[in-house]
């Protein structure tokens, strides 16, 4: 299977840190270069929709979300260009599990139908698995939901990559989020019985250079945010998602 890795040019030890655990694998791996936060383009930040952030949140995105968000979907314009039926996508923090080839080498033999494989979990309170195609002896596939999972690390199928920029040529959520709003964007996406990528919490971090932006006692605020009429709008847009969410997680129960 064709690995991508998301890698900001000046993170040179994140990029040998994922070369050493590729190669202990046997496995070869393309670098993309991420997109720096520190320096976006009045272009970039154009592809943000205010409109519709507004309407989840007083906070707009911190450049650090608008470089993810671009960086995902530079790897995944990638893997939909490829011609290659699926494609694995890990950011440069990623820790991978001695059964992380093992998974992939199941995926490229059983083929299965998706969009998107997340290879990494959190484990939320409550968070449900309904088990599906058995990868491994001890692995299954199945779906996860309904709660994000973040986009450390997951496979997305060719198809899935053109479906995913299809739908969102502008985007208001962050990359993970965005792409695990299943209900929304029709996305077929599963996750695994256990993560076989973690995040590595270690050295440098390029994030915390704005996460400053996305802490609400600093952060900058939409400046009518506090308008009733944005108040009752973001009050609107949750209410529909979680209908609008666990009736499409009642369908995908409904069909096993």
């Amino acid at each position: 299977m064709r690995i991508l890795v998301i890698n900001l040019a000046r993170a040179d030890e994140r990029r040998r840190h994922m070369e050493r655990q590729l190669s202990a694998f046997g496995l070869a791996f393309e670098r993309v270069e991420a997109i720096d936060g520190r320096n976006l383009a009045a272009a970039d930040r154009a592809l943000v929709d205010h409109d519709r952030r507004r309407r989840i949140t007083p906070y707009p995105l911190s450049d650090n979300e608008i470089g993810c968000w671009l960086s995902h979907r530079r790897a995944l314009s990638d893997a939909a260009a490829s011609g290659i039926p699926m494609t694995a996508i890990l950011e440069d923090d990623a820790d991978l599990s001695p059964d992380f080839p093992r998974v992939l080498a199941a995926l490229d033999v059983q083929k299965p139908n998706f969009d998107f494989i997340f290879l990494h979990r959190k484990f939320k309170q409550g968070e449900t698995f309904l088990r599906g195609l058995q990868l491994l002896p001890d692995m299954n596939m199945g779906r996860v939901g309904p709660a994000h999972m973040g986009a450390i690390g997951y496979v997305v199928s060719a198809a899935g990559a053109q479906k995913f920029l299809a739908y969102a040529s502008r985007f208001a959520h962050a990359v993970d989020k965005e792409i695990h709003r299943y209900w929304a964007n029709g996305l077929d996406i599963r996750g695994l019985e256990r993560p076989v990528v973690t995040h590595a919490d270690r050295g440098r971090s390029f994030i915390e250079e704005t996460r400053g932006q996305e802490r609400p006692a600093v952060r900058a605020r939409y400046p009518d945010a506090d308008l009733i009429y944005w108040r009752f709008q973001r009050g609107l847009t949750r209410f529909r998602d979680s209908v609008d969410k666990r009736r499409a997680w009642d369908e995908w129960v409904k069909k096993g």
